[in-house]
């Protein structure tokens, strides 16, 4: 096909030439800024950086509880590992717990007086 290498050469660079061509003109193109040298002046606002630190990631578990309240008992620490159907917290809950028993003497009342 090729008789002589300088053909080969010639037209290895014809091919390297349009690859480095096609890949100028697709290349990513610079970002404009605006850029001011820094001058004394009034100062107008400040900004306090008050989240300095490291960033961990973590995975947190979206609990909501179907009442509010606050928490009587809370049996696990933060990094124990929990199975399926383990009691995380416990909200207080004594008036809830009162009002159930005031209902269930009341209906047996009812049903004593019913019988009666």
């Amino acid at each position: 096909m090729f008789r002589s290498p300088i053909r080969l050469i010639l037209m290895f660079l014809v091919v390297a030439g349009l690859g480095a061509g096609i890949w100028y003109l697709n290349r990513p193109q610079p970002i404009d800024l605006l850029v001011e040298a820094a001058a004394r002046g009034t100062v107008e606002e400040t900004v306090a950086n008050t989240r300095a630190g490291t960033v961990k990631a973590c995975r947190r578990a979206r609990l909501s509880p179907g009442t509010g309240g606050q928490i009587a008992v809370l049996d696990i620490r933060e990094g124990d590992r929990v199975a399926t159907g383990t009691l995380l917290l416990e909200l207080w809950n004594r008036d809830l717990m009162a009002e159930i028993a005031f209902n269930e003497a009341e209906a047996r009342a009812t049903k004593a007086s019913a019988r009666a």
